[in-house]
């Protein structure tokens, strides 16, 4: 069988938020699309739409729980099936949990490590020897936060994985500096997605009124992964934060990130329970 040299870009997390924005803005530049989430539904729903405004856009839905062991392997074989070379993987599956760290449920946050950190790094491994064996330039997106240029209190483990994440990128990044893959560390802070419902959050109006469009995110994710940039901060003022966090004590940081997600609210009700 022939080799299909077409672009092709892999979307984790693509049910919804940044990575169907993230689909619909490839396939308008005539990315092909393997779409993978654990909501079939809602991936066959995004796939019609960008198939009815993108014809010639090939799609492949994949419904898959990354969480699961052996995800990223039978993730690699069926991304490559039929001789696909992958030129793009978008790592955007992830969630977080928010709350005092040891109120928290331990089998959620343990499922938020593995997909973030363990999953994220090993899909990473597989699909960059991929793109080692077929030689053409290619991309590795991994989606971090701004959570990981500061302590987070209440949202402790979460951006204890976007620390992870920015960290492991740019030392990724350096070491295949030579090859034809370049990789990217996408750190939006707060953007209008389901995010923070999953997470359990409510976000204050201050911070509410300083929230990014997640399709405003993802044209610059995407721009600055063809450009290779190894850290893409979208918006002025997230580049205002990540600029702060390297001047004022870290204490300070963390009663900024406190605020900045109402958890004075949670620290009243702890303190009205004891």
């Amino acid at each position: 069988m022939a080799v299909d040299s077409r672009r092709w870009a892999v979307i984790t997390g693509a049910s919804a938020g940044l990575g169907a924005d993230f689909a619909r803005q490839l396939a308008a530049s005539g990315w092909h699309l393997v779409l993978v989430a654990r909501r079939l539904d809602r991936l066959q729903a995004l796939a019609d739409e960008i198939r009815n405004a993108h014809r010639d856009v090939d799609i492949e839905v994949i419904a898959l729980d990354l969480s699961q062991a052996d995800a990223p392997a039978m993730l690699l074989e069926r991304a490559t099936a039929r001789n696909r070379q992958i030129q793009a993987l978008i790592n955007n599956a992830g969630f977080g949990t928010y709350g005092p760290f040891e109120e928290l449920p331990w089998d959620r946050q343990q499922e938020m490590l593995m997909l973030n950190v363990v999953r994220l790094t090993e899909l990473c491994w597989l699909f960059a020897r991929h793109m080692r064996e077929h030689g053409q330039v290619a991309h590795i997106l991994n989606v971090g936060s701004m959570a990981a240029f500061q302590p987070t209190p209440f949202f402790a483990a979460y951006g204890a994985t976007k620390a992870y994440v920015r960290n492991f990128t740019e030392s990724l990044a350096w070491e295949l500096r030579d090859t034809a893959i370049r990789v990217s560390c996408l750190s939006p802070g707060a953007t209008r997605t389901e995010f923070s419902d999953v997470a359990g959050i409510a976000i204050p109006a201050l911070s509410d009124r300083t929230q990014m469009e997640s399709p405003d995110v993802v044209r610059r994710g995407i721009a600055g992964m063809l450009a290779g940039k190894p850290q893409i901060v979208p918006g002025f003022i997230n580049h205002l934060n990540a600029f702060i966090s390297r001047l004022l004590p870290r204490r300070i940081l963390a009663w900024g990130a406190v605020i900045a997600m109402g958890g004075r609210e949670t620290m009243r009700d702890r303190a009205g329970d004891k």
